[in-house]
């Protein structure tokens, strides 16, 4: 009798117990179903993701200071070696104006040769009334930054750059003698300069700024007007403040 009751009862408890019911699988989501996003239209494959543009280093609003060092290459006469300093006010990540000025020594470019009946080495002297003997350059330039870019070396380290073009006026002082008898006298000359260069971020604060310029101005020689060019290279370690 005991036994009957137990099996009626553990009956009764099984017709009482709810259905769990049965667990669906998720439906399987393919990439090309995700949603779109800005900049891309979906996430078709790992190629069609946006790229990472977001500028690390900001100089809108900085004031730039560089110690600079100047070479010049490709002369004819008088290779220019300059040191100086440029200081730079940036409106914007894009658009800044500078000051320079810059004092140099000039050293004969080789390979010189005076040529009569033969020719022999330049004796002290005989070069005095060539172009291209600079003393002094100082100017304004206005310059423009359209790139702003990422390089990774080695997968170790991400170097952060831009690029700018600069244009602006140049004064510059020349030594010259008016022929090769006379003795060289100082002249105030008016020119341009154009440059292309880049910086490269060591921190927010520091860069290192490579350039070329190519210099023109109204050169005088021999008592005619005569249009002259330097190519030059120009680099420095530059400091930004005023934030």
């Amino acid at each position: 009798m005991n036994l009957l009751a137990a099996l009626i009862l553990c009956a009764a408890a099984r017709v009482e117990e709810p259905e769990k019911p049965e667990a669906t699988p998720a439906a399987a989501v393919t990439m090309a179903e995700l949603p779109p996003i800005a900049g891309g239209s979906h996430y078709g494959s790992p190629n069609s993701l946006p790229p990472v543009t977001a500028q690390l280093f900001h100089i809108g609003g900085l004031y730039e200071l560089q110690p600079m060092f100047l070479f010049s290459v490709g002369d004819p006469f008088w290779r220019t070696l300059g040191f100086g300093l440029r200081v730079e006010r940036h409106f914007d990540e894009r658009w800044s104006i500078a000051v320079h000025a810059i004092g140099g020594a000039s050293l004969l470019a080789a390979p010189v040769q005076v040529c009569s009946d033969s020719c022999t080495d330049p004796a002290d002297g005989r070069l005095r009334s060539t172009p291209g003997k600079l003393q002094l350059l100082t100017g304004v330039e206005v310059a423009w930054a359209p790139i702003y870019g990422k390089l990774s070396l080695f997968g170790e380290r991400t170097l952060h750059f831009d690029a700018y073009l600069s244009l602006g006026p140049e004064l510059v002082r020349e030594l010259i003698a008016p022929d090769a008898a006379s003795p060289e006298m100082g002249r105030w000359a008016a020119g341009g300069r154009f440059s292309l260069g880049e910086r490269l971020f060591i921190t927010d604060r520091f860069v290192v700024r490579l350039a070329a310029s190519e210099l023109v101005y109204a050169g005088r020689v021999r008592g005619h007007a005569e249009v002259e060019r330097k190519l030059s290279f120009e680099g420095g370690l530059a400091w930004f403040f005023g934030r």
